[in-house]
């Protein structure tokens, strides 16, 4: 994998875009329109290029957006990205609904820094060809180097046993969302 440099933005929305299409977790933030998941796309890369890391793989068919829990830098941008995602993506009648979500995963996530995978999407008729696994070995490799646990959430069921072959455990779970969602980490000690 390499870092994200700014001629990779489009690539790396699209396939967010697209490979987050129908996801649970993600249409209860914005629903299920392209537009919507555009905005929280585009709101997440600036968020991650603020206070973590963007990686695209070699073959630009797949990347990662990850944050450390000890870095929550509120630039004057990320104001500006907060206030479009919550009028333009989500919508003022979901804005409490969603903070309610967002405060919740928070309440379950560790005190202790953690490498946070918010994103990992693959273009989707590259799924299942080994595209994500490359990309998740790198940061775990990553997060090794760094001496951090790697935390992350998932709704998408197809993807628990694809976490668990790399090590990662649940640690908590909820239902509260209308869905199951999981929390899974993976400590590197």
């Amino acid at each position: 994998m390499r870092k994200f440099i700014e001629q990779d933005r489009e690539k790396v929305i699209t396939i967010l875009v697209n490979s987050f299409e129908g996801n649970k977790s993600v249409d209860f933030v914005v629903g299920n329109s392209a537009t919507s998941r555009r905005i929280l796309m585009e709101y997440s890369l600036a968020n991650c290029l603020e206070n973590g890391e963007v990686y695209i793989s070699e073959s630009g068919k797949s990347c990662v957006l990850i944050k450390y829990s000890n870095r929550k830098r509120k630039s004057f941008n990320l104001w500006i990205w907060d206030l479009k995602l919550a009028l333009q993506g989500i919508g003022i009648s979901k804005i409490s609904k969603v903070l309610k979500r967002e405060s919740s995963i928070e309440r379950v996530q560790p005190n202790e820094p953690f490498l946070y995978v918010w994103f990992i999407g693959v273009e989707p008729e590259n799924q299942g060809k080994g595209e994500g696994s490359m990309l998740l070995k790198s940061v775990l490799e990553l997060a090794k180097k760094k001496n951090l646990p790697v935390c992350l959430e998932t709704s998408t069921e197809r993807n628990f046993r694809w976490y668990e072959n790399f090590g990662f455990s649940v640690y908590a779970s909820s239902d509260e969302f209308g869905f199951p969602f999981y929390f899974y980490k993976k400590d590197l000690l």
